[in-house]
């Protein structure tokens, strides 16, 4: 059980998440069908330090059963308990062969099991993403979802489905084109093959 399925807590979170997005603005999207209770949310562009703070109550919003990784060293007593808590998966990036393994097995256990990505991974341009996320939907046999920070539509929101082929450069092609579209908070923040960063030439 985590933050965001526990009850009477979750419920009493999800009220404040609509308060938060109703003062500021923004509006939840579509959500993950119901008929998908597994999968990899791949969240962009994460182009600024807001993207968090907006992201959290769309969570509880969407009500995804969000979950993370974070490096495995920090899983120390209470600290741990509350990573836990809030979502979060201690994984060990040393082990790289057993890295989507790991992840696999973690889908394997859990009924209701949506990892959410950023494969960005720093809010600088980045022509070129971690693919890691993309293995791991392959090999724990779960479709891939696309979520967009949308600053012209003021939302963020689950704006497609995709199931990995196994061809990674084609299905690579297929995500930057759709977050190619969408404008992040930080525009300049943005980057892809299809948008490379101005020192990119």
């Amino acid at each position: 059980m985590t933050l965001f399925n526990t009850p009477i807590l979750s419920p009493f979170l999800k009220i404040i998440a609509w308060g938060i997005l109703l003062i500021i603005g923004w509006r939840p999207g579509p959500t993950i069908p119901k008929d998908i209770p597994k999968c990899v949310v791949v969240v962009a562009p994460h182009t600024s330090n807001w993207d968090f703070g907006l992201f959290l109550p769309l969570v509880f919003a969407l009500n995804l059963h969000v979950r993370v990784l974070i490096k495995h060293t920090l899983f120390i007593g209470p600290v741990g308990w509350f990573l836990r808590f809030c979502g979060g998966i201690p994984i060990d990036r040393r082990a790289a062969r057993d890295y989507v393994g790991q992840m696999a097995q973690e889908f394997e256990k859990n009924e209701v099991f949506h990892l959410v990505v950023t494969p960005e991974a720093t809010r600088s341009p980045r022509t070129h993403w971690k693919t890691g996320f993309y293995h791991m939907a392959m090999a724990a046999n779960v479709p891939i979802l696309l979520a967009a920070i949308d600053v012209d539509k003021k939302a963020v929101g689950v704006d497609r489905i995709m199931h990995p082929s196994g061809d990674l450069d084609a299905d690579m092609a297929e995500i930057y084109a759709f977050f190619d579209n969408v404008r992040g908070i930080k525009a300049g923040n943005y980057a892809s093959p299809n948008k490379p960063a101005p020192d990119d030439g």
